[in-house]
């Protein structure tokens, strides 16, 4: 019977394909990619090898659909976030706090997404074009919010590409010291240190 314009069926194989990318995530994030293995994800999530090949061709798509995934949730957490702050400074705050928070509740998802990262600056051709795409979008989304804060007056003339970049970047560099060392929830204090130093460089 169909659920939400889905047959049985669908909902079903929607079901497994979220199982098996998140027992990938789980173990590229433990072993590396060079090191994990199809088996090893079939395993994780409790399904045959075959099943698993008839969702994905290679271990390198299955990698790349379990970083998609994650970063597709991400992005979808961040919108929502973004729609209900009432200001800039408070979409800004938002922006920072969602990946804050999604750190703290998908360390493995993390762990994969800074290593993929690396690819961006060492070999790009190994990116695809939509995962590029996925990477700069919320950078793009910022950038416009920073552009009609200066139309409006509510942020002094900064270039908003560059601006909306650097505030990407640094709040990608707060989450990686909090991976390093471990850092578990209480990261209330860190978007408050990292929101004081990006308003204080932006507001009128």
């Amino acid at each position: 019977m169909p659920v939400l314009g889905k047959t049985k069926q669908e909902v079903l194989s929607e079901f497994r394909c979220s199982e098996i990318l998140e027992a990938a995530r789980k173990v590229f994030a433990k072993k590396g990619f060079s090191q994990a293995t199809v088996d090893e994800i079939a395993h994780t999530a409790g399904v045959a090898k075959g099943t698993v090949y008839l969702y994905f061709p290679s271990k390198r798509t299955i990698y790349l659909a379990a970083l998609q995934h994650g970063i597709e949730a991400l992005h979808q957490r961040t919108g929502e976030r973004l729609a209900q702050a009432p200001t800039l400074a408070a979409k800004i705050r938002a922006f920072v706090e969602t990946r804050v928070e999604y750190f703290d509740e998908n360390r493995d998802f993390f762990k994969i997404y800074y290593s993929e990262l690396g690819n961006i600056f060492m070999a790009p051709h190994r990116l695809s074009k939509e995962l590029n795409q996925l990477y700069s979008r919320q950078a793009r989304v910022l950038e416009a919010l920073l552009a009609e804060g200066v139309r409006r007056g509510e942020i002094r003339a900064v270039p908003p590409g560059p601006t909306a970049f650097a505030i990407y970047d640094l709040t990608r560099g707060l989450i990686a010291r909090r991976l390093l060392n471990g850092a578990k929830g209480g990261g209330k204090d860190d978007v408050e240190f990292l929101m004081d130093l990006v308003w204080k460089g932006i507001e009128q």
